[in-house]
């Protein structure tokens, strides 16, 4: 017979699956109505649950905001770690990674905006600021290690730090759709894929970039004494000329 304990959640997993209910609802209701737009009533509402309820799990819309954005951060980590370990070449790595933050961008149009309105309203407020500039360094710490794996993994490596390649990424990619937003048609996913693609190829450093002196050094020599056998070569010619002469 089973027992009551195992049929019914106990309090702390009840907690544990609003919370996780109010996140999945508020991320919904903050991209149709933006940060400033969406209040607590209507993320309670579409989650099923009182107000009550999103009091005792955030202390604030602020605090709830970071939750959401938490969540984005680690499907985001998810997905880019399945592709630097699943591709075989890393032109074929860059490219998966391309079109995966493209596609992310198309299924959700309102995120980077919505990003923006919130990281805007942050940097006016000096505390919440340093939380979400902490929470995005340590983001761009996780990105910069698997761009280091990637590295590792085929035997390059990089013009400038990784996580600053993870930033300059972060950037491009903001821009682009931001530049969708305005334009769809002009900025498609395969123009992401290539400009994207030719950002991180021109920061990749393969054996083919780094040329040792010596070996410089050994081809000019080999060059000076090609010039020198053919100067000997003319002035033996022109010997023979003058002696038959």
């Amino acid at each position: 017979m089973v027992s009551k304990m195992t049929r019914r959640r106990t309090h702390a997993e009840r907690k544990v699956q609003t919370r996780s209910d109010l996140v999945k609802s508020a991320r919904q209701v903050f991209l149709e109505r933006g940060f400033h737009g969406a209040s607590l009533d209507e993320i309670a509402e579409a989650a099923g649950y009182s107000k009550g309820a999103v009091y005792s799990n955030f202390n604030s819309k602020d605090e709830l905001f970071l939750a959401v954005f938490d969540a984005h951060l680690v499907q985001r980590t998810r997905a880019l770690t399945d592709i630097v370990f699943s591709q075989a070449r890393l032109e074929d790595a860059y490219h998966a990674i391309a079109l995966s933050m493209s596609a992310a961008d198309v299924q959700e149009p309102r995120w980077t905006p919505l990003l923006l309105e919130f990281w805007t309203y942050a940097s006016r407020h000096e505390a919440l600021r340093v939380i979400v500039s902490q929470r995005r360094e340590r983001f761009l710490d996780v990105i910069a290690g698997l761009i280091e794996e990637l590295g590792r993994r085929h035997g390059v490596d990089f013009a400038l730090p990784t996580k600053e390649i993870a930033r300059g990424s972060a950037a491009l990619a903001r821009g682009m759709a931001l530049e969708r937003l305005l334009n769809p048609r002009a900025v498609p996913a395969d123009l992401f894929d290539r400009v994207h693609t030719a950002y991180v190829q021109g920061l990749t450093k393969t054996t083919k970039d780094v040329r040792s002196p010596r070996k410089k050094g050994r081809k000019h020599e080999d060059q000076q004494s090609t010039i020198t056998g053919n100067q000997h070569d003319r002035v033996t010619v022109a010997r023979r000329r003058t002696h038959r002469a």
